[in-house]
């Protein structure tokens, strides 16, 4: 399994990638004989990303890397033994190909000699020679931009445009580039097999093969100085995690004989701006720009084709930027981007750990059972504190504690803080309550749009509540209980509701029309809270939450608490977690992907009024 391989968190971010894209079809391309031709890392990230889908998709594909040097063996040392990979010698593979992947002819930055040149294209006849006769159903081969020649200064090149060429040694990567890539096609004519290209833009990850992004990466990790060229043409570059799915989707969904540009959103820059971005994202490492500066290799291109296919473009130039500094270092600190809310996220966790300590004071003087929830219990396990890109904190409770915890609450809050929910916020029609702190902001796109509701930083608190103990009345208790909360959540936000059919879309659009928010929000509070009651009810359900549609769980889950350490305190999660949290979310030792380590809420307005430096008074 991949998952047992020795990769950081940097590898099994991009390795996992393609798996994560839900646009993917895997099925079109299981059991297949998949050839990956090249020896360098790329070869070994791409295989990488096949063997993860097999372990998750069971794809039962066979996965063959050939090589012409041998020291490319160790590059593949760590799963070299799995049943469902073989490396072989280029010269060696007898064996039938059904996906056929090149990544010898990626032209390095550093090419300029033309005996070099005749090298590729002597690589490339071996290669041709060998597809002449294995003639795989799909070949894709790896192309370079440079096969574009100069363009016209602001030009972006689509697939079949091309800019001006003469036959001095300053093109001569152009030349070999389009040579290579005729090469290709008229073998695929003349030998029928498939051929798809892709033209990548300059790889952005520790790996690349773009001499002047290896040396960036470098400068900005070890806090060096950088020298960019002060004038220069726009460059593409396209982040490993993006390579890699823009591959899959090419593979799956790409027209025989057609060609693809490849390059990340918003990532076409000249020399000037990107010594800008590293100014602004590497405060420690020195900017120059000069005339004699390091000059970026490449052209602009565009990916509008390649989109058509359905790829998205997941990882910007300055993501791609800091993740790469971060895995050259090869840290085994928990990676996540450090400019959260304007460096204001370790502020926000303070303050949401005064707010837990208020709770726990208010729940202990009131013999009140609660635990953290959510992310909050998750970081607690997988932490001992926050995550460390989380900005919220939630309690839960019993629906019986819950109750009595808002009984007392107002007489206990302090007056720095209030009670939101629909009893003291009338325009609020959240099914939970948030305690907010007042002149503060912290407003989501959604709550933003409401001016008469309170905005400030919040802690959120939570009931589980009782249901059925039949399996079959409970389905369809929680399954009316999540329709009224999205229909209260929709006629609130002023949105059409999409349920799984027409017919359910059409008759929920019309019982919100018809019924004021009022009403439907006191059969939404009904339906959640409709077996409170039950003394000895063996069954609970995620009502408030964003998991109601996970099913229940057993009540003794929540029975008894166990404290554990959370930052520098002691607080309480049940003695069951490992039970709880395997329900919420699978596997949650797990972290979510490096490239998504994005702070949870889309808060577009901040301000922290007298708490911008809260430091939580320690005992």
């Amino acid at each position: 399994m991949l998952t047992e391989l020795p990769l950081n968190q940097f590898e099994r971010d991009w390795a996992l990638a393609p798996s994560r894209d839900k646009g993917l079809d895997f099925k079109r391309i299981s059991n297949s004989n998949v050839v990956i031709s090249g020896n360098s890392m790329i070869s070994r990230s791409i295989a990488l990303s096949f063997l993860s889908l097999n372990d998750l998709k069971k794809l039962n594909n066979k996965i063959f890397v050939l090589y012409e040097d041998s020291s490319a063996i160790n590059h593949f040392a760590v799963f070299s033994d799995r049943e469902d990979f073989k490396i072989l010698p280029l010269l060696k593979f007898n064996e039938t190909s059904d996906i056929w992947i090149e990544t010898n002819f990626l032209l390095p930055d550093s090419f300029q000699s033309v005996e070099e040149g005749k090298m590729f294209i002597e690589k490339a006849n071996g290669v041709v020679s060998i597809l002449s006769k294995v003639k795989p159903e799909k070949c894709i081969l790896l192309s370079d931009t440079s096969v574009y020649g100069k363009l016209p200064r602001g030009f972006v090149a689509s697939e079949y445009e091309t800019g001006n060429l003469d036959f001095s040694e300053n093109n001569y990567k152009t030349l070999v580039a389009q040579s290579l890539e005729n090469l290709f096609f008229s073998a695929a004519h003349q030998y029928s097999f498939a051929i798809k290209v892709i033209r990548c833009a300059s790889l952005i990850c520790t790996f690349s093969d773009s001499r002047f992004i290896a040396s960036l990466i470098k400068k900005v990790a070890e806090n060096g100085e950088f020298n960019f060229k002060n004038k220069s043409d726009n460059v593409s570059y396209l982040y490993i995690n993006d390579f890699l799915t823009a591959l899959f989707y090419v593979i799956v969904f790409g027209k025989s004989y057609s060609i693809y540009n490849a390059c990340s959103d918003g990532s076409t820059v000249s020399s000037a701006e990107l010594a800008a971005v590293i100014c602004q994202l590497f405060e420690d490492c020195d900017v120059v720009v000069s005339k004699d500066g390091a000059v970026q290799i490449g052209c602009a291109i565009n990916n509008t084709k390649l989109k058509g296919l359905g790829w998205k473009p997941q990882v910007n130039i300055k993501d791609a930027l800091l993740i790469s500094k971060y895995a050259y270092l090869n840290s085994n600190e928990v990676f996540m981007f450090p400019d959260a809310y304007d460096g204001k996220l370790s502020s926000i966790q303070e303050i949401l750990l005064g707010f837990l300590k208020e709770i726990d004071r208010i729940c202990k003087k009131h013999n009140i059972k609660y635990f953290l929830g959510g992310g909050s219990l998750l970081g607690a396990i997988r932490h001992h504190g926050f995550i460390p890109w989380d900005d919220d904190a939630d309690v839960m409770m019993l629906r019986e504690d819950y109750d009595k915890f808002l009984k007392v609450l107002p007489e206990e809050l302090p007056r720095n803080l209030s009670i939101q929910n629909n009893n003291y916020e009338k325009t609020s029609h959240f099914p939970f309550t948030k305690i907010r702190i007042n002149n503060t902001v912290f407003s989501t796109e959604f709550t933003s749009r409401f001016s008469d509701i309170h905005n400030g930083i919040f802690l959120d608190v939570l009931a589980q509540d009782y249901t059925s103990d039949n399996s079959f009345i409970s389905k369809l208790h929680m399954h009316a209980a999540a329709s009224a909360r999205w229909l209260v959540l929709n006629k609130w936000r002023d949105t059409p509701v999409n349920a799984n059919s027409k017919f359910s879309s059409a008759v929920a659009n019309f019982l919100k029309k018809i019924f004021p928010l009022r009403f439907l929000e006191f059969v939404q509070n009904k339906l959640i809270s409709l077996y409170k009651s039950k003394n000895n009810g063996k069954y609970l359900f995620d009502s408030m939450g964003r998991n109601i549609t996970r099913g229940a769980f057993p009540k003794e889950w929540l029975d008894e608490v166990v404290w554990v350490d959370f930052e520098d305190i002691k607080l309480p999660v049940p003695k069951e977690y490992d039970k709880y949290l395997t329900y919420l979310y699978g596997d949650y030792m797990n972290m979510i992907p490096v490239s998504q380590r994005h702070v949870s809420h889309d808060i577009i307005q901040i301000d922290l009024g007298e708490y911008t430096d809260y430091q939580l008074r320690k005992n």
